[in-house]
């Protein structure tokens, strides 16, 4: 047949001629042997392709850096290792922030990424390693067979560089860190106002304008987020402004002519009508008020006129008007008793308060109109409320289906100090009797909230970066943990979970006493979460053994005919704490040392199993990381910077 082919296109002359050339006989055979052996010399390499790209099908493609760390070729569980030791470095060098005083001297303040607390610890910033070695596994790996052959060449012959995508920052609270250290130093442009001495005879000073200065850091977390993107350790600048005043002197001369006349309309009268008891209550904001809390303010129409401060109204609503008004919703309540039958012990009630912003601004613009004419001026303002419907309503419960215990979670908080006591009963309190509807998505800070003093929270000293300071809510994560065995022995889909950073002998499995088992809770994230995926309503039952110092919750349901269970923890390394590390501070006397405890670090894993009717078993591996976090201790030392600079060679460099 080839014979054929070559003689019809004319090959085998050409092929003749070319053997000739080379003074090497035409032979049919040879011609075969050739393209065999070029057949297999091309075959060989394509087979060393394919076995070369399905070496790295487990393993980063060749050639691939995160900044300047060279992770080609690395396996997930060495990704994950190397994240793991990265992050834990960033985290005990803390973050570092550099700005300028407004007298134009250096100075500086470390924040912690971490938040360290006796019963546990929140983390503001950290690289998710499980999700990030999973991602850098799967670089390149996209496309059909012959592109993914491709992409592994093309990583052999150049470098790629990658940065890190699955950075977990709350940089709300970061910046409210921020805010925090750099509010004595903040001096805000000061707009021109006036001081009313007397009424009676009016007697009243023009104050002058000065300018000021702020800080922006609203880029700071992004300069944060760019180093550790590296796997880098960067001092963050944050830059200094210089606001001018918006009031200037003259412009409140052209209106001074309009003050006395604020005052001869007399006070301001502030109503309420209770909507249940039909009763009507009043308040005055009185002339003395409006003498105190009078400033020149500009609208959004450039127009000048006289209004009040709005933190002062505000701080009158807090005293005054909030402690009437305010109702906060409550959410029908329900307990089992002796029988094992749902009774309901509390009803729901819909809450009302007060919506602050409307009423000032109502009440603002009676005074500010006052400024601008005479004729129809309003005396009294009608408080403005809004309503908060509860989420379970008494009426809407009447066949729960609650009959049966579907799972318990235990917990060990002995040893606790008083103020953690405290808070675990307070959130007892508002989380016992809790119904969770189907398919609905239970959060235990949705439920546990607000963490404040008003919300029955006490607070505990915590270590921040150079400071320690009071922290509301210890305790909770206790919550979180006991919540998160509850819901898995009883079969639950959990949706959110987050291991504390540090190991707690609070939250040990309590079997084999062992890290790996808990979940810690932080508004308003990370939180605890399961989805009530029965077909009938779920009660969560919480209750503290005071004598065991146990804290249990029960889930009570309709048994579906699920099982569950989960594996006790194993740890799969333990990681050293290393040297004591000490801060020096000015936060505290000179001499003095603040110390927190050091903790070992670990990494461990537990497999959580459950099966539905009529289903396969699900298997979920939950694994932990914990960081080895050393004594860190803060040392009073002397202010070496209460002298003012001459603000020149001083400066930091801001670009």
């Amino acid at each position: 047949m080839f014979k054929r082919i070559f003689k019809k296109k004319n090959l085998k002359r050409k092929l003749q001629d070319f053997f000739k050339e080379r003074k090497i006989p035409f032979s049919w055979r040879r011609i075969w042997l050739i393209l065999i052996i070029v057949l297999v010399v091309l075959g060989g390499f394509f087979i060393g392709l394919v076995a070369y790209a399905r070496s790295y099908e487990q393993r980063v493609l060749p050639g691939v850096y995160i900044g300047e760390q060279y992770i080609g070729g690395m396996e997930k569980d060495q990704i994950y290792i190397l994240l793991q030791t990265k992050n834990d470095d960033l985290v005990s060098h803390g973050l570092n922030f550099q700005f300028i005083t407004p007298e134009g001297r250096e100075n500086d303040f470390i924040l912690s990424p971490i938040i360290v607390a006796e019963d546990g610890s929140i983390e503001l910033l950290y690289i998710d390693a499980e999700e990030e070695s999973e991602r850098l596994i799967n670089y390149g790996k996209n496309g059909d067979f012959f592109e993914k052959i491709y992409k592994v060449l093309e990583s052999r012959i150049s470098k790629t560089h990658l940065e890190v995508e699955n950075i977990i920052i709350d940089r709300d609270k970061i910046n409210l860190e921020i805010k925090d250290r750099l509010d004595q130093y903040e001096e805000p442009a000061r707009n021109a106002d006036v001081n009313i001495k007397t009424i009676i005879p009016l007697d009243y000073t023009i104050t002058t304008s000065s300018p000021g200065v702020t800080y922006e850091y609203s880029d700071a977390v992004d300069q944060i987020v760019s180093a550790w993107s590296k796997l880098k350790i960067t001092d963050v600048i944050i830059k200094q402004n210089k606001e001018k005043a918006e009031i200037l002197e003259t412009d409140v001369k052209e209106i001074e002519d309009r003050i006395p006349e604020v005052f001869t309309h007399g006070g301001l009268q502030i109503t309420y009508t209770d909507p249940h008891l039909k009763r009507e209550y009043n308040w005055w904001i009185k002339l003395e008020d409006m003498k105190n809390w009078l400033s020149v303010q500009k609208t959004g129409e450039g127009d000048l006129g006289f209004g009040l401060v709005k933190e002062k109204v505000m701080e009158f609503f807090s005293d005054n008007i909030e402690p009437i008004v305010n109702i906060e919703a409550e959410n029908a309540r329900f307990e089992m008793n002796e029988n094992g039958k749902v009774v309901e012990f509390k009803g729901s009630r819909p809450g009302i308060g007060l919506d602050k912003e409307k009423t000032y601004e109502l009440i603002n613009d009676a005074i500010l109109q006052r400024s601008w004419h005479d004729e129809g001026i309003t005396n009294e303002v009608q408080v403005m409320v809004e309503q908060v419907e509860p989420e379970i309503k008494t009426g809407e419960v009447n066949d729960l289906g609650v009959a049966e215990v579907l799972g318990v979670g235990i917990s060990d908080f002995s040893g606790s100090p008083r103020n953690r006591i405290r808070n675990i009963a307070n959130a007892i309190a508002k989380l016992n009797g809790v119904l969770i509807k189907p398919g609905e998505e239970f959060s235990t800070i949705a439920y546990t909230r607000p963490f404040t003093y008003e919300g029955g929270y006490y607070p505990e000293l915590v270590i921040k970066g150079d400071e320690i300071k009071p922290e509301i809510g210890g305790g909770l994560c206790q919550i979180g943990t006991t919540l998160f065995r509850m819901a898995m022995n009883a079969g639950m889909d959990i949706t959110q979970r987050r291991n504390h950073s540090l190991v707690v002998h609070y939250y040990n499995d309590p079997v084999n006493g062992l890290p790996g088992t808990d979940a810690t809770i932080y508004d308003p994230a990370p939180d605890f979460r399961f989805l009530n995926d029965t077909d009938n309503y779920v009660l969560i039952q919480a209750q503290a053994d005071y004598n065991r110092m146990e804290l249990i919750f029960t889930l009570w349901g309709t048994d579906d005919g699920r099982t569950a269970y989960f594996t006790h923890p194993t740890v799969t390394r333990w990681i050293p704490y290393g040297e004591t590390r000490e801060v020096e501070t000015t936060k505290i006397a000179p001499g003095e040392r603040e110390c927190q405890h050091a903790y070992t670090g670990a990494d461990a894993f537990f497999t959580y199993f459950r099966q539905l009717p009529d289903e396969e078993e699900e298997k979920r591996v939950f694994t932990s990381h914990y960081r080895p976090l050393p004594q860190i201790c803060l040392v009073g030392v002397e202010d070496d910077k209460t002298e003012q600079g001459n603000g020149e060679d001083e400066k930091i460099t801001e670009e």
